[in-house]
């Protein structure tokens, strides 16, 4: 089983909830079309996953059309199951140009979420630069998307335009997924996606900056250590004064009686963050 194949299964469930939550829209059919695009997937070029979820009343079996790119390679077509990606049904699939665009054909059987997993040209590298485009072009009909960008792990620089909605969500191998906003695309529609970054470091960047609730936790440590600091400097202070007030000095001889040592613990922040796995 491919890696390629059990991500491709849990960006569908990601995203089944937010379709649930939603009325279907009558759009020929077709509730949302669902692009993840990856400008550097496991065999070094573009990778992209396409989703079309036809609608609760579209009686089965029914033709579906796939819109991809032109040049597109299509390498997984069927049927989304849910359960266990090995179990899900591929199909046979027809290819047909459409203007700018082409389009992938088959019939679903037995579920009404077909996917489409193709691979592009190789994106731009330059040294640790990485620059990748996609020009997308709806050939079917017309409906709602919901296009994400997944990246490689260690990162730095990032910049995707148009800018993602919110904090990405990061899975075990350290990859990040980015959702853009929902838009409608009627039949011959465009939208245009340029990804940035550079190889090696942490993510920084617009579509990577740190999670604001990590920088204030940090920021509330670091305050908290202090004031621990203070508290036992003015302690040792106080126990110094009330011990000479107390114990005579000596004749001769002695010197002090006893010390404090203060031992410092590190502390480390608990993280709440939630880690988005695809695997």
């Amino acid at each position: 089983m491919s890696r390629f194949r059990m991500r491709a299964v849990s960006s569908v469930l990601l995203l089944l909830m937010m379709i649930l939550c939603v009325p279907a829209l009558a759009y020929a059919g077709v509730s949302e079309y669902q692009v993840q695009f990856a400008p550097v997937g496991l065999n070094g070029r573009m990778d992209l996953i396409v989703n079309v979820v036809l609608s609760p009343d579209t009686e089965l079996p029914a033709k579906v059309r796939v819109p991809l790119p032109a040049g597109a390679t299509v390498v997984w077509a069927g049927e989304i199951l849910g359960g266990i990606p090995d179990d899900d049904p591929q199909r046979e699939v027809t290819l047909t140009k459409s203007g700018d665009g082409q389009y992938a054909e088959f019939t679903l059987e037995q579920v009404r979420i077909a996917q489409v997993e193709a691979e592009l040209p190789q994106s731009v590298a330059s040294g640790d630069k990485v620059n990748a485009n996609l020009t997308w072009l709806n050939t079917t009909d017309a409906g709602t998307y919901t296009f994400s960008v997944r990246l490689e792990p260690k990162i730095a620089d990032i910049k995707i335009t148009p800018a993602p909605e919110g904090l990405p969500q990061t899975n075990a191998d350290g990859e990040s997924l980015y959702t853009l906003t929902p838009l409608r695309l009627e039949k011959d529609g465009t939208f245009d996606i340029e990804v940035a970054y550079s190889r090696g470091g942490a993510a920084t960047g617009s579509g990577g900056a740190l999670s604001p609730i990590l920088i204030i936790a940090v920021g509330l440590l670091v305050v908290a250590v202090a004031a621990l600091i203070v508290v036992v400097v003015r302690q040792n202070q106080s126990a110094s004064v009330e011990s000479s007030a107390k114990i005579p000095t000596p004749v001769s001889g002695g010197g002090r009686r006893s010390s404090v040592d203060a031992a410092a613990k590190d502390v480390e922040p608990e993280n709440d963050d939630e880690a988005f796995t695809w695997e």
